[in-house]
């Protein structure tokens, strides 16, 4: 599930564990990829193929501007995230036609940065593209602001 527009807040911690909140804009989209390892457990007498869920799968893709604010910049958090490579806290409020309030939908979770890689283009802004994949045995979950 891809998430973007006016009234998605985006939260991280630095790499000194403080969270942090993106400046709107600076994050053009989110991708909460929520899939489950699927087990065939089809015995020779069934009629269709049958699965169970195993694993819960739960990468977040970040894309957006790389900005230098220094200490809520995209680049100075995220890229501190990754070369420390500590576990960070993501937090993504979903507003409904405004910005989030109490009893709006968020995301949230421990992560760490599997990859951080900005792309320079001539002439263009420096964008870039994060992966977090979770850090604990607790798997992300939905909740409310």
């Amino acid at each position: 599930m891809a998430l973007s527009g006016d009234h998605v807040i985006v939260k991280m911690d630095d790499s000194g564990g403080t969270l942090r909140t993106f400046a709107d804009g600076d994050i053009r989209s989110v991708d909460l990829g929520l899939a489950y390892d699927q087990f065939d457990v089809t015995g020779f007498g069934d009629d269709v193929h049958q699965f169970i869920n195993g694993q819960l799968r739960a990468p977040v893709t970040l894309q957006g501007y790389l900005t230098t604010t220094a200490t809520t910049g995209t680049h100075p958090v995220i890229n501190g995230a990754f070369q420390s490579g500590s576990t960070v806290t993501l937090e993504v409020e979903v507003g409904n036609n405004a910005t989030p309030t109490s009893g709006d939908p968020k995301y949230s979770g421990e992560f760490i940065v599997e990859s951080y890689r900005p792309m320079i283009t001539n002439g263009g802004a420096i964008m870039f593209t994060a992966t977090l994949k979770p850090a604990t045995g607790a798997a992300p979950a939905w909740a409310t602001v």
